[in-house]
């Protein structure tokens, strides 16, 4: 397999990004860009220079949307609700003809170079902790049941995983994942005054909480030559995530935030 060079890896995530955006638009699924994403294309107008990946959100009815109608034979789409063997919980659109491998993990992923998709939801406005608790548990169970790449876990864990995961052989990932989407959706056909985003990486889940009113406009915004989109609310969603995200970090933490090697396959 030949290496991937990072030059060559951000021009295969723009061209990746375009796929996605023309998709979006001629079925009317609105996105935005996220995260350092979306530090880049406003401090930057495209990828910050050390970042390695791409990544965005959208509404739970245009997310589900996206992937019913997503169609491009260079691309694939790696998510548990469409692949029975997705043992992750982030959805990533990948070229076919490439792979990741991460250096701190012991298998090689089972996706190429990518742009990560994270859908957003309603979260009821009584009976948050409630929520809270059951949407913890159906995510940890998935993560035990799923999670398998550490190499350097404790003992505890490696019983408590085995146990776990033995108690739950006759429950799918899959039917996990479906039942993880149905509690999240719980509250998205009414009106709610916060969203909350969802980063299930690799062995650990975060929730990051929004005003609905940040998610109701969005614009185009230029990403290194890609006409993408962006949600008009984005400074006060920037500020309440990162603080002041004009400011640059210190040099030693310019970094890519994911160590792996990408090849063509």
């Amino acid at each position: 397999m030949n290496t991937i060079s990072f030059k060559e890896s951000r021009e295969i995530m723009l061209e990746t990004l375009d796929s996605i955006d023309k998709c979006c638009r001629e079925n009317n699924i609105e996105y935005s860009l996220c995260w350092g994403s979306l530090i880049g294309a406003i401090r930057h107008h495209g990828f910050i220079p050390w970042d390695d990946d791409i990544d965005l959100m959208m509404s739970r009815k245009d997310y589900n949307r996206f992937l019913e109608v997503y169609n491009d034979d260079k691309f694939n789409i790696y998510t548990p609700l469409k692949d029975k063997n997705c043992v992750h919980l982030l959805t990533k659109v990948y070229r076919k003809d490439t792979r990741v491998v991460f250096n701190n993990y012991k298998k090689k992923s089972l996706w190429g170079l990518w742009v990560t998709i994270f859908p957003y939801d309603n979260v009821p406005d009584v009976g948050l902790k409630k929520w809270e608790m059951k949407r913890t548990l159906l995510t940890k169970l998935y993560l035990f049941k799923t999670f398998r790449y550490f190499n350097n876990e404790k003992l505890i864990l490696k019983i408590t995983k085995f146990i776990l995961q033995i108690s739950l052989a006759f429950c799918s990932s899959f039917t996990l994942a479906k039942k993880i989407e149905k509690h999240l959706s719980k509250y998205n056909q009414i009106k709610t005054k916060k969203i909350c985003i969802w980063d299930c990486s690799f062995g650990f889940s975060r929730f990051f909480y929004f005003p609905s009113e940040l998610f109701e406009e969005y614009v185009d915004v230029d990403f290194d030559g890609i006409k993408s989109r962006m949600i008009k609310g984005y400074d006060t969603f920037l500020r309440m995530y990162f603080g002041d995200y004009m400011q640059l970090p210190p040099e030693e933490e310019r970094v890519p935030s994911h160590d792996y090697v990408a090849y063509y396959v």
